[in-house]
């Protein structure tokens, strides 16, 4: 398994973790959704017609913004974990999608 396809696994793990420890539903399902595309589209099983750095932009936010804002709300060590994991993977898709563009 590849680093592309490990990491919005982690990431659809730990979404559907605070789906069911949180006590929010919205966020951990907005975050869950992009994780479930960018595997998706990591494994080849779907192929979208959009700019990659575009698409890889817009993913990482769906993945990292709700993470942002359920880590900021944890109340607990296991939601504070799995925000954790879920904002440190949204952020770094973020990270590496900005990448291309700032060199």
């Amino acid at each position: 398994m590849t680093l592309h396809a490990a990491l919005p696994l982690a990431a659809l793990l730990a979404a559907a973790y605070l789906f069911f420890a949180s006590g929010s539903r919205l966020l951990p399902l907005v975050a869950a959704a992009g994780a479930g595309l960018e595997l998706a589209l990591a494994h080849g099983w779907l192929r979208l017609a959009v700019p990659s750095h575009t698409l890889a932009f817009a993913l990482g936010g769906a993945i990292g913004v709700p993470a942002l804002v359920l880590w900021w709300r944890a109340g607990g060590k296991g939601p504070l974990t799995g925000a954790s994991i879920l904002a440190f993977i949204g952020l770094l898709q973020l990270a590496l999608a900005a990448l291309p563009r700032l060199l």
